[in-house]
């Protein structure tokens, strides 16, 4: 992992020279792909919704139709769960999910945080009285996750839902009526399994940025639709990491899943992305599976004991991104008006150290 950390800048400000005024913006990209290729693996009925509630989104892809979970279904969940951790570690993650809302007497960095930076996020602002929609770019890319089966092997009609009373039947005593909410819930079941890969570029990741990233997915186990019935129905497998100068084709899931077989078993899965990822048409560094695995589940565990060493790394990362979005997205402001005064965030920022 050092290999990888030493890859990874500290640095995410960048002062732009252009006209009479410098100005402040996260660094310009630079030569670098990392991708994280990911088993998913369905452990308890996984629903994935098309338009019509009764359908699963599938897709041809590879030469067969398969079931295709978009991407927002696996990151929305992670994005929350980061969240999740970093209000538990008061971090950040004051704002609720899509509900981003700045108000005047408010600093852009005391709401956008380190889970901005990693997922992306848009919020209303008012700055300087003015309505401004202000948006993060994602620093990392999530592919859909496609299905290694054909659809037809691993969906099926399994759940009835709706207009079940107390006394356990579908009679209602008060308007002595039927209830017609009973439909057929299509689901995709054990033992599928999905191929996603996550792709960071630019050189943007820091160290405190990849571990919150790995961490809000080594703690996230709800996917997908009527989590509150399913519960946790899909495990994490990680194939390792991977990185080199340019992105390969290798990182689409259609490449991958024309180069493997068609198995039920996750470890041969994660082994055949592995060989792929390293051969010729993949990266010249790499991380292990096994290592990796063992990385997260000493963050997971460096997170529940409260560590020490990880809250401070968190610490430091909380002041980083709230000076980076105030540079971004806010004009400086001097004590008064006066010219020579430091601005308010750096008076802060000389209290807390």
């Amino acid at each position: 992992m050092e290999n990888l950390f030493y890859q990874l800048p500290t640095e995410i400000q960048f002062t732009y020279k252009y006209g009479k005024e410098d100005f402040e913006i996260p660094r310009l990209p630079e030569a670098q792909c990392i991708v994280i290729p990911l088993v998913r693996e369905v452990i308890a009925p996984i629903l994935i919704r098309n338009n019509d509630t009764e359908t699963i989104t599938d897709i041809l892809a590879a030469g067969q139709r398969r079931v295709r979970m978009i991407a927002s279904k696996t990151k929305g969940v992670e994005r929350r769960r980061g969240d999740q951790i970093l209000r538990a570690l008061n971090m950040g993650g004051k704002m609720a999910a899509n509900k981003g809302y700045i108000r005047k007497d408010q600093r852009i960095g005391e709401v956008f945080d380190l889970n901005t930076y990693v997922f992306g996020y848009s919020a209303n602002a008012d700055i300087g009285g003015k309505a401004t929609i202000c948006s993060v770019h994602s620093a990392v890319l999530y592919s859909d996750a496609l299905s290694v089966q054909a659809v037809s092997k691993v969906a099926d009609e399994v759940f009835r839902q709706g207009g079940i009373s107390e006394e356990f039947v579908t009679f209602d005593a008060q308007d002595k009526s039927t209830s017609s909410k009973i439909f057929t819930t299509r689901a995709v079941l054990p033992p599928a399994l999905f191929v996603q890969t996550l792709v960071m570029t630019g050189n943007r990741m820091t160290r405190e940025a990849l571990d919150h990233l790995l961490l809000s997915i080594g703690m996230a186990g709800a996917y997908g639709g009527a989590t509150a019935t399913t519960g946790t129905n899909l495990k994490t497998h990680w194939c390792g990491v991977y990185w080199g100068k340019l992105e390969r084709p290798i990182n689409a899931p259609e490449e991958i899943l024309r180069k493997i077989g068609d198995t039920t078993d996750a470890k041969t899965i994660v082994s055949e992305i592995a060989m792929l990822m390293q051969n010729k048409e993949g990266y010249p560094e790499k991380i292990p599976a096994n290592d990796l695995q063992i990385y997260v589940d000493n963050l997971v565990q460096a997170f529940e004991e409260n560590s020490t060493e990880l809250n401070t790394r968190y610490a430091q990362a909380k002041t980083q991104m709230s000076h980076l979005f105030d540079a971004w997205f806010m004009k400086p402001e001097t004590e008064k008006g006066k010219k020579g005064k430091k601005t308010k965030l750096e008076q802060e920022t000389e209290e807390v150290e």
